[in-house]
């Protein structure tokens, strides 16, 4: 039987401050800050119960670990966890010897299901191995945030941190250009970190000047926005693309003559590595071989190619 292939999908590591004052706890802003957090935050105590009509479900992280690459002495560091969801008990129907019944029956152990995440740091982007089983509903990404914040809430952080999808290969921008005439866009931004380029840069300053970090911009013009690069419109596009947003981003205007609103942005860009899967469930305990780091590297190589920098948007002007 073949090796089934390594399905993952690509989402913005975001750090969001509380609106606290200083001394109920400090913002995170580097990357060991946001190390601590992960490896804190796979100890048992802050495990997620979610309970449903289907049964009761506890959401976990664990097996942290730090990724050797060794060679060369700059090589990006590379974190990993698994997140688990542990099916604790079932409803459903049993069979009696005169009827069948509801009931609920519990799992002991409890079997679950699991996915592992890759944290790029040098980008602060990460990988999530794809499990349909897991995330045909964005629970998933809900339970892992709460786990996160009691975390950071342990250890005195006041900040967040956030997975947020990393559009598809120019999906955000693609749908720009696509407007004749562009009347209105909504989209709310999150402060680019570590990452910018031309296009964000002077934006970027702008925000970290004013002291902002989330900023939440609804521009309109009925005559149309402009959509020429180095303009407020393109440089915020171009931001929402790399995955510093919230949400959807909102376009509204006139597209092959007719009025239309499109929502774009919010699923996540997929990869596939060959022959990786069955690799994968073990990696963690194996860190520090080369045939690790040769996996983690072909994994890092592949979600550079996914979130390199796309071309900007150019004036239809």
């Amino acid at each position: 039987m073949p090796d089934r292939p390594f399905l993952f999908e690509v989402y913005r590591l975001n750090i969001v401050d509380e609106d606290m004052l200083p001394f109920m706890g400090q913002a995170i802003r580097n990357d060991s800050e946001i190390i601590r957090v992960l490896s804190a935050a796979t100890e048992s105590r802050f495990d997620e119960t979610n309970v449903s009509k289907r049964g009761t479900f506890m959401w976990s992280l664990r097996e942290f670990v730090s990724y050797d690459l060794e060679e060369p002495s700059d090589a990006p560091r590379v974190i990993g966890v698994t997140l688990a969801r542990s099916v604790i008990t079932q409803s459903g129907v049993t069979v009696t010897d005169k009827s069948i019944e509801g009931a609920t029956s519990k799992l002991s152990p409890p079997p679950a299901d699991l996915m592992h995440i890759i944290f790029y740091m040098a980008r602060h982007l990460a990988t999530v191995e794809y499990n349909s089983a897991l995330m045909h509903t964005q629970l998933w990404r809900s339970s892992l945030h709460s786990i996160l914040d009691r975390s950071a809430h342990a250890l005195e952080f006041q900040s967040r941190l956030r997975l947020e999808p990393v559009p598809r290969e120019e999906e955000v921008i693609q749908v720009f250009r696509s407007f004749q005439r562009i009347t209105r866009l909504r989209v709310r931004l999150r402060m680019p970190n570590p990452e910018l380029d031309r296009r964000t840069e002077r934006l970027r300053k702008e925000l970290l000047d004013a002291g902002i970090r989330d900023y939440s911009q609804d521009m309109r013009n009925p005559r149309g926005l402009s959509q020429s690069e180095g303009n407020l419109p393109a440089a915020t596009v171009a931001m929402a693309q790399a995955g510093y947003k919230e949400g959807d981003v909102v376009m509204s205007g006139y597209r092959g003559g007719r009025f239309t609103t499109v929502r774009t942005g919010n699923r996540a860009a997929r990869g596939r590595i060959d022959g990786l899967k069955d690799f994968i469930r073990g990696i963690g305990s194996n860190a520090r071989t080369k045939e690790t780091r040769l996996v983690v590297r072909s994994i890092l190589d592949e979600v550079d190619r996914i979130a390199e920098t796309p071309a900007p948007p150019q004036d239809e002007g």
